[in-house]
């Protein structure tokens, strides 16, 4: 046990040594770099195309704003620009043997002449000719932020209300992570790119390409992940995800609340949407035992490219590391978009369809009981006791339509509506681990249920000045509708053991319903008024954001066999927020926030006072501080925070909103290239959650389930030069032990992951080719996984090896 302990210890201080050490390096390299270059050096990658569109792609990844007058020399070929460098360089590269130039007016601004006209009127006059006015869009969403330096993660996201922010100018801890990170680490599930973040940590196991996680300390249902900025449409597969938007904290005035209500933080993801230019790319490979591959095609058609389509197919079969599983996934999904010719009217829209069957999947166990220390996992990460007819199917249908109107060049008007179907069926054992020696409970149960959800968002964003100062406002409404059904259909109780798991006969559920035919149980809705407006002064060095939102829950449970209401939920809150971002200096964002989250209150139970009767929403009320430093291709940021969510708790006959946690904590994250072919992506979090009031004091002080005390990340990659095309990763991912009990009666240690990667991209034919490896769980470690109330055990080494050609 000593040596065990010492191993995760030493892999930790490593880990935080070894990210000091970097980010020291990094300190002493990037002031160098910035003094040599004069300004952050991008990627850009345009291949030849006319000029008037080469400009639109530095335009949206630099956001800039570009006039240049109406000239045939707009609609000649530019030339290709490929490589890292300024924005200036890159507008010279494109406009090479063009016969145009260029000079910034300001620091935002571009303006484009012809030699002539320059001889003939000066620099000065040419903002009077007949322009082309091509806009960085500040008000849109449509457009993912720029890539950050090394690819992984972008300069910033999509921040709920306040639309695309800058991570410099964000007062909260957010992360975008790209789509060339989830193609180069072969995620299949939202939960394996959320790996690279310390704060985040899985609560529960990752059978339908999503999961529950725990963000600081809180937990954040899977529900509650967003698509495209819309709550309630579901996971459509990860295949056809641009971004994941991770904004770690309280969020209610950002975003709502979602169909659970996740204080700890908003996941959205950024659906993919038509390139600039053609692509035809086919993946083929083998995923931890599934075979599979997949197509992403992409075109653009009109005289400017209005209209785009871009389609994702993925198919996945076969058997997964574990004993007796196996899993077939299929999804297909279409985003459409539209835009006129002066990109002032937007339009786009997403169809998908995602089929995921499971067979003997990943299951929690509870615990029975608190007397009993809980025993460690099966030494085979390979076991499994669940018994192999025992599936999960889940089946979504989804659609969602965005359209954006620039009604001046500083107001912009936007609309979004979705809706989905969600239907599952699940027959397995429901674990109960019942003492120290392994014996296992197992309560089997088919349990089908449909979701189905429809949800709409529509508002304003814009910007003006009253004197010195810029105001940045947002209005928005939002309402959605959600009606559930399940059926818990109890069979038998049988009896296994963790070590030697004993199989029962399949049960037989003849003449119950499917999902497709389960009665309503439940229905929400949900809607929510908010305002905000982010004050600027100085150019931009001081950012003052303030804003509030108005929500109205209601929710209703019926009798699955008279379909008569049994209980309504009806309450409102308001959340505040405010927040300040001051930038001493253009490379350092200091930032500080008041925000609050929000979560339904829930019934008075049977058997208290007041019984049916419904608490107020719980608001959660978060401060934190923090700081974030750009050295041009590497961020680093340092957070403090404290977090304090109700729980409702029991008092003799009262039952109430006198429950508290409180978590504190620090967080740490570095991200980009500290080097040539050098890139790094990860973090520390330290996080101290504790109950603070607890039915009769007896819990207070007390840790919250499933929170660890410290989580590690660590993730680098190298381009070797010696080895052009190659690329080689490695991760390290540390957990401290938790708690599973609230009495803190009974715990899990510690532990540790290690993955790696192995990369190749050549060309094939003259089709540019990217051969991928990767391995999770190298030393095939068995351990145990945190819950409330549950463990899970970890998945074993899994190989994932994908060729992917573009045609």
């Amino acid at each position: 046990m000593r040596g065990k302990t010492f191993t995760c210890r030493t892999v930790v201080l490593l880990a935080a040594t070894a990210m000091t050490a970097i980010v020291g390096d990094a300190i002493a390299i990037r002031p160098a770099l910035a003094q040599a270059t004069g300004e952050r050096l991008r990627n850009f990658d345009i291949p030849v195309k006319p000029i008037r569109q080469g400009m639109n792609d530095i335009v949206r990844a630099t956001g800039i704003n570009v006039v240049f007058p109406e000239t045939p020399a707009a609609s000649s070929p530019g030339k290709a620009v490929h490589g890292s460098m300024s924005t200036a360089k890159a507008i010279e590269s494109l406009l090479l043997g063009s016969g145009l130039q260029f000079s910034f007016t300001n620091s935002n601004t571009v303006t484009i002449t012809t030699a002539s006209q320059e001889a003939e009127r000066g620099a000065s006059d040419a903002t009077t000719l007949a322009p082309i006015v091509l806009k960085a869009d500040a008000n849109s969403t449509m457009t993912p932020m720029p890539a950050y330096a090394g690819g992984q993660v972008a300069t910033g996201g999509q921040i709920g209300l306040l639309g695309n922010r800058n991570v410099m100018d964000t007062p909260f801890n957010i992360t975008s992570y790209t789509g060339d990170l989830i193609k180069d680490q072969q995620a299949l599930s939202v939960s394996d790119v959320l790996a690279n973040n310390a704060a985040a940590r899985i609560f529960y196991p990752d059978n339908d390409g999503s999961t529950d996680f725990l963000l600081r300390g809180n937990k954040v249902s899977q529900l509650d992940i967003a698509y495209d900025g819309l709550y309630g449409i579901g996971t459509p597969g990860i295949e056809s995800i641009e971004r994941v938007d991770l904004l770690v904290g309280a969020n209610a005035l950002l975003n709502g609340l979602g169909p659970i209500g996740g204080v700890g933080g908003m996941i959205n993801q950024v659906p993919k949407r038509a390139l600039d230019t053609p692509l035809t790319e086919v993946t083929t490979g083998y995923y931890g035992g599934q075979f599979g591959g997949g197509i992403d095609v992409s075109r653009r058609y009109g005289a400017d490219g209005e209209f785009g389509i871009r389609f994702n197919g993925a198919y996945r079969d076969g058997d997964t590391g574990v004993d007796h599983q196996s899993r077939k996934v299929g999804t297909a999904t279409a985003a459409l978009d539209w835009h006129d010719p002066d990109n002032d009217a937007r339009v786009s829209v997403n169809l998908g369809y995602r089929a995921n069957e499971n067979d003997a999947p990943n299951r929690t166990t509870y615990l029975l009981s608190s007397t009993f220390r809980i025993p460690g996992p099966p030494s085979d990460p390979t076991s499994n006791w669940q018994n192999p007819w025992s599936y999960d199917n889940t089946y979504t249908k989804f659609g969602t339509a965005r359209v954006e109107y620039d009604i001046t060049p500083d107001v912009t008007a936007y609309a979004a509506v979705g809706g989905s179907r969600f239907t599952e069926e699940q027959l397995f054992a429901n674990t109960f681990l019942m003492d120290n020696s392994g014996t296992l409970g197992q309560r089997q149960v088919y349990w089908p249920l449909y979701r189905n959800s429809v949800t709409a968002e529509a508002g304003l964003r814009g910007e003006f000045e009253t004197g010195p100062v810029t105001h940045r406002w947002s209005l928005a409404a939002s309402g959605m509708s959600i009606n559930n059904g399940i059926a818990l259909n109890t069979l038998a109780t049988t009896y296994s053991n963790l070590y030697d798991p004993v199989f029962i006969t399949e049960p037989s559920i003849a003449g119950l319903a499917d999902a497709e035919n389960v009665p309503r149980t439940a229905s929400t809705r949900l809607s929510g008024v908010a305002l905000a407006d982010t004050l600027s002064v100085l150019d931009d060095r001081i950012q003052f954001t303030l804003g509030i939102r108005d929500q109205d829950v209601n929710a209703k449970n019926y009798d699955p066999a008279t379909g008569d209401v049994t209980s309504i939920y009806d309450k409102n809150a308001w959340t505040p927020a405010y927040a300040l971002v001051v930038k001493p200096w253009e490379k350092l964002s200091l930032y500080a926030n008041y925000i609050e989250g929000l979560q339904q209150g829930g019934m008075i139970p049977a058997g208290y006072a007041d019984a049916g009767h419904s608490l107020a929403p719980f608001i959660t009320k978060q401060y934190e501080i923090g700081a974030k430093y750009d050295f041009g291709d590497f961020l680093v940021s340092l957070g403090g925070y404290q977090v304090t969510t109700p729980n409702a708790i029991a008092s003799g006959l009262s039952y109430g909103v006198d429950g508290e946690q409180r978590t504190r904590g620090l967080e740490f994250n570095a991200q980009g290239e500290i080097a040539s072919g050098v890139r790094l992506l990860g973090g520390i979090a330290l996080i101290n959650a504790r109950q603070t009031r607890t039915a009769g004091g007896t819990n207070d002080g007390k840790k919250v389930n499933g929170a660890a005390d410290i989580q590690v990340n660590v993730g680098a990659e190298w381009d070797p030069a010696f080895l052009p095309g190659w690329t080689v990763s490695g991760r390290a991912i540390y957990t401290g032990s938790a708690y599973i009990d609230a009495g803190n009666q009974q715990s899990i240690p510690d532990w540790t992951r290690l993955d790696a990667g192995l990369r190749y991209q050549t060309k094939l034919a003259g089709h540019e080719t990217s051969f991928r490896f990767n391995v999770e769980n190298i030393a095939n470690k068995s351990y145990w996984i945190a819950g409330n109330g549950f463990v899970m055990n970890a998945r074993p080494r899994t190989f994932v090896l994908s060729a992917s050609m573009k045609f």
